[in-house]
This record gives C-alpha cells, sequence and structure tokens, in this order.
C-alpha cells in the first residue's frame, strides 16, 4: 500500500508541475481559460520531450520518497507546509492571470487545484522536516575548511574589521567606479529637485505650508536634507557629480560598517569561520549589494541601520543592559525612524514585544521608546512645520482602498449610482480611474488624489467602499493580491535593482551623468544584477518570496525548538513585510532590502541560539 502511495503521489506531483506550464501556455496563447481541459492538460503524450520531462521528475521522486517516506514530521512544519502549497496554488494563478481563475475557473482547475496542494503538501512536509532535522543537528565546526582558506583565516581572525573592510570595497570597487557618482532613480532625483526648489509630484500633491519650499516628508526630511545637501554642495562648486558621489561614499561607508558589524558580531559569539566566510563572499559579491550601495535611496540608510538594530536587540535579549546601551538603543531607534517613515511602526512593533518578553528590563525599554518617540514626534509635528516642510499626503496610506475602489470600476462601474459616482470623482477622478487601474501597481490611482479632500469626503468615500465591499468581496480580494502575492510565492520577481541612468535631474539642467567611456562595464555589471535572480539556487538569495519563506521556517523553528524569546528578532522583517501588504507595489525589492540584507545575521544568530540552552 505504501508504495502504490508513493508511486501515485510521485505521479501526481509530476503531473501538477507540468500542468502549470501547459496552463501558461494557454493563458498567454488565447489569454482566457476557455480552452482548458482534459485534451490540452494532457498534450504530453504527443510529445517526447514533455513525457520525458514527466516521467524523469516521477522517478526522482520515488527515489526520494522511498528514502524519506518514514521520516519523522513534526505538526508545525506540516501547518507551514500546508501554507506553502496554498501560497504557491494561488501565487501562480495570480502570477499568470491576475485573479483566481486559474484555481476555481472550472471543475477541471478545481480538481487541479486540490492535487496541487496535496501533493505540494506532501513534497514540502517532507522536505521540510528533513531539512530541519539535519539543520538541527548540524555543527558548522565540523565542515572541514579547505587549505587553501587556512592562511587567509588565520590573518582574518587577527585582523576581521580590516580585512572585511578591503575585501568587500576591492569586490564593489568595479560597480563604485562604473557607475560614478550613483545610480540615480525616480524617487531620489525627486528628493534632490525638492531640495533644490523645484516642484514633484510630492509636492503637487498636498497643499504646501510655504510654496516656497517643495521639500515635503513623504520621503523623509532627514534624508532628503543629507542627499540634497551633499547636491547642493557638488553644485555650488560647479560639479553636482562631486557632491552626488560624496553622498555615494557615506552611504558606502554606512552601509559596509553594518556588514562588517555584522560579521565581527557573529565572530564574537563564536560563528564558525566558513559561516562567516560565505557570508564575507556574499556580502561582497551578489550585485545587490554593490548597486543597492550605489543608489541613493532611503531603503539602504534603513537597512543597514536595521543591522544594527537586529544586533543591538540580541544583546538586548541575552546580554546586561547599563544606561549606554539604552542610550545608543535609543538614538539608534531614532535616526531608524527618520530615515524611512515606515520604520516607527517596525521598531514600535519590536519594542513592545521585547517590553513583554523581557520583564526584567520592562522599565528601561518603556522610558527609552517613550523618550525616542517624544524627539520623533517633535521632530514630525513641531520641527518640520516650523522649517515649512509639509507632511506626506494621507493617500500614501489609503494604496489598498484606492486600489480596490479603482478595480471595482473597471469591471463593476455600471453599479455605481450618480451620487456614488460623484463621490469618488472628488477624491480620485473618476472619469480616468478605471483606466489608470494596473493590477500590481497603485500609485496611477493615487497620482491623481485630490489633495483638497477633507475628512469628510473620506468619510462619504470609506462609506461607499464599505457598501460595495459586500457586493463583490473578491474584486477587492483581487485588487488587494495583486499588489501582494510577490511577497509570497517565490516565482516571481519584478522591480529588482537600479541601473539605468536616469534623466530627470539633466531635464531641470542639473549636470548629474554618468561617465561616458565606462558604458561598456556599466552594461555587462547592470545586466549581471538584473539576471543574478534567475541563476538557479545562487538567485533565490535576491529572491523575496524564498526570504520570506525562510523568515516564517525560521519563526516556526523556534516554536519547535522552544526558543521563542528570539522571535523578537524576526519582528522587524515581518512588521516590514505587513507594510507591504498594505502597500502600493507587488514585490517591490527596494522595500525589502532591509530584510534581504539582513537575513544571513539572523540565521547566524539563530544557529548559535540553538546550541545553547533553552530560554
Amino acid at each position: 500500500m505504501k508504495r502504490i502511495v508513493i508511486y501515485l503521489i510521485s505521479l501526481f506531483t509530476a503531473l501538477c508541475i507540468y500542468s502549470e506550464r501547459i496552463l501558461k501556455e494557454v493563458v498567454l496563447t488565447y489569454g482566457n481559460i476557455k480552452n482548458i481541459s482534459i485534451s490540452s492538460l494532457t498534450k504530453f503524450f504527443y510529445s517526447n520531450t514533455d513525457f520525458l520531462l514527466i516521467l524523469g521528475i516521477t522517478i526522482a521522486l520515488i527515489i526520494f520518497y522511498k528514502k524519506f517516506i518514514d521520516i519523522e514530521k513534526k505538526k508545525a512544519y506540516n501547518i507551514l507546509s500546508f501554507i506553502f502549497s496554498l501560497l504557491l496554488t494561488f501565487g501562480f494563478s495570480y502570477s499568470i492571470i491576475g485573479n483566481e481563475s486559474l484555481i476555481a475557473g472550472n471543475i477541471i482547475l478545481i480538481m487541479l487545484s486540490v492535487v496541487k496542494i496535496i501533493t505540494y503538501y506532501y513534497f514540502l512536509s517532507t522536505v521540510i522536516n528533513l531539512l530541519m532535522a539535519k539543520i538541527k543537528g548540524m555543527n558548522l565546526k565540523k565542515i572541514k575548511e579547505p587549505k587553501f582558506l587556512k592562511r587567509f583565516k588565520n590573518y582574518y581572525e587577527k585582523h576581521p574589521y580590516k580585512t572585511t573592510i578591503i575585501i568587500i570595497l576591492i569586490a564593489w570597487l568595479p560597480y563604485i567606479i562604473s557607475f560614478y557618482p550613483s545610480i540615480m532613480s525616480s524617487d531620489p532625483a525627486n528628493q534632490i529637485k525638492q531640495y533644490f526648489g523645484m516642484d514633484t509630484r510630492f509636492s503637487t500633491g498636498v497643499n504646501l505650508i510655504n510654496d516656497n519650499i517643495k521639500i515635503t516628508n513623504h520621503h523623509p526630511a532627514f534624508h532628503s536634507f543629507i542627499l540634497g545637501g551633499c547636491a547642493k554642495i557638488g553644485d555650488a562648486i560647479g560639479n553636482i557629480n562631486l557632491g552626488l558621489f560624496m553622498f555615494s561614499c557615506f552611504q558606502i561607508f554606512v552601509l559596509i560598517s553594518a556588514l562588517t558589524y555584522s560579521l565581527i558580531y557573529l565572530k564574537r559569539l563564536k560563528i564558525p569561520f566558513m559561516y562567516r566566510f560565505i557570508v564575507l563572499i556574499m556580502y561582497s559579491l551578489i550585485p545587490v549589494f554593490p548597486l543597492y550601495a550605489m543608489s541613493p535611496v532611503k531603503d539602504v540608510f534603513f537597512g543597514a541601520l536595521l543591522i544594527f538594530f537586529i544586533i543591538e536587540l540580541h544583546r538586548l535579549i541575552t546580554s546586561n543592559y547599563n544606561k549606554k546601551d539604552y542610550i545608543i538603543l535609543g538614538l539608534l531607534m531614532l535616526f531608524t525612524m527618520l530615515t524611512r517613515n515606515n520604520g516607527v511602526y517596525i521598531l514600535l512593533f519590536t519594542i513592545l514585544g521585547a517590553i513583554i518578553v523581557i520583564k526584567e528590563k520592562r522599565v528601561a525599554l518603556i522610558i527609552t521608546i517613550l523618550s525616542t518617540l517624544f524627539v520623533y514626534v517633535v521632530h514630525n509635528k513641531i520641527l518640520l512645520p516650523k522649517m515649512n516642510i509639509t507632511s506626506g499626503s494621507i493617500r500614501e496610506v489609503l494604496s489598498v482602498p484606492f486600489q480596490q475602489t479603482a478595480r471595482y470600476v473597471k469591471y463593476h462601474s455600471e453599479e455605481l449610482n450618480e451620487e456614488e459616482i460623484a463621490i469618488i470623482d472628488k477624491i480620485l477622478n473618476y472619469e480616468t480611474l478605471g483606466t489608470r487601474y494596473k493590477a500590481n501597481l497603485a500609485d496611477h490611482v493615487k497620482d491623481e488624489f485630490n489633495k483638497d479632500t477633507t475628512n469628510e469626503d473620506l468619510i462619504k468615500y470609506l462609506k461607499i467602499w464599505f457598501i460595495h465591499l459586500f457586493k463583490h468581496p473578491m474584486t477587492y480580494i483581487n485588487a488587494t493580491i495583486n499588489t501582494t502575492y510577490g511577497y509570497f510565492y517565490p516565482n516571481t520577481s519584478n522591480w529588482y535593482v537600479y541601473h539605468n541612468y536616469d534623466k530627470k535631474l539633466e531635464n531641470v539642467g542639473l549636470d548629474y551623468h554618468f561617465i561616458k567611456g565606462l558604458g561598456i562595464p556599466r552594461n555587462i555589471l547592470g545586466n549581471f544584477g538584473v539576471i543574478y535572480p534567475y541563476i538557479p539556487i545562487l538567485g533565490s538569495q535576491v529572491n523575496i518570496g524564498f526570504n520570506v519563506w525562510v523568515y516564517m521556517l525560521i519563526f516556526t523553528y523556534l516554536i519547535v525548538e522552544k526558543k521563542k524569546k528570539f522571535i523578537l528578532l524576526l519582528i522587524p522583517a515581518f512588521t516590514l513585510l505587513l507594510t507591504c501588504v498594505v502597500g502600493p507595489v507587488n514585490t517591490y525589492f527596494r522595500y525589502m532590502v532591509p530584510i534581504v540584507f539582513s537575513l544571513p545575521l539572523i540565521i547566524g544568530l539563530i544557529y548559535k541560539e540553538t546550541k545553547t540552552k533553552k530560554m
């Protein structure tokens, strides 16, 4: 009986994998699911190549299951495996057709989806339980180090700071030279324009306190002043490129400091050399690190500061903390919040978690967070208005309902009456709302938000939004999933790295430009950065969905191993993920930079704690 189950599960798993290829072909060819039938899903019988593919996968799975079918399975990992199988099934449908049609479009698809969920669950539960059993028993100290590394190891362990910095700098130098002075993209270009007193969509989208001050806090003013100030210095001496390169050097210094300190901290915790060496190679050679180091987006500073914060959080859990440490923690939290607006939620949730879990440090933590929040509120509500710097638009926190309304207008406009249309029009320009709707990006919808909208207008709109939620709930759900699924589905990648030349500054007379003679190395390095996510196995290191899965796996592992205190280390990542779920863009790598950058550190810290007594 067991043998029959193995054969059937293996065959059906292979068929499900193959069916995704066929379903994708059908949708791309016909644009719908009307042509999906049993015959279209079984056409591999007419192709020797496809038959061999199915046969090969089936045989490989049979061998795998025969060897590991009796492995002990833990309930928590089984639950996680079921969640992953759902994410794979739903993620595929939304990535191909933008809704649930490939799951429940007809009886064939419903049956196929059920089989997929079952077979994917069976495979994932086996793999995850096997993997976690291996990891639990792993001892990195027993890994043999290659002979050629021994001399390097001796020097590296004696001079970790210097060696790490030099290696990373040498590896990044081609990027630093080729993309001099920086890789400008839309957001930092707009920040610079605002600093120079020029209008952007962020200044025209709000009622400015002072029409002559174009800077808003949509992009944190703290970051805009640093970036714009460097550009201004360069412009004052007749070379804006030099000013922008000053900013790049400062950003490189901050990021390398964070990466280096993470390795030094792991060394202090006596994490084996081989793990730290692999992480060093990752920091040095994975193109996402140098490309973002040269990109003046706020997320790089934020990601670097979050690495320092996670280290402090680990120290908070495991070490004695004195007054100086709390002051450093408070300053670190303050600068992190000033670097990215959603930083306040990340730090607030994390420290609240720490207050609950670390009872002996509760009073000091409460004082620290309240003091930090006080300074942050004074900065936002008193200092910035005094400087005539306007807050960001409320539209930024309404991406989800606005996107849902736009999709509703696109597909169900006939169900809106004249009064409802007038209310929506007053806020979002109803006439073009349906055509502005893009499934995976809410910016086009938000860009025509009426900046004179009152609280009364918003209340009226939200009442309409609520009423129509119950008329077509799947329209609302689909609108949200389309800007979300990529954060949980590993088989997709969008908006990855910046490497192209942006003309926004050039178009307004600011002489930002790349060095012309370096076009070839720029193209080589830029293309390497673009294709890296698609390199088998290695590319998963920068895949958003995969990184989120790893965090979910670590979370489950800590529960199974009764190391629940260390879930605190994951709260920043999960809170940031939550802000992406309610955000405007699907699978936007820039938003997830802190999660990707800090994962090697997190893994090292968790490895350390699983080798110590239970907490």
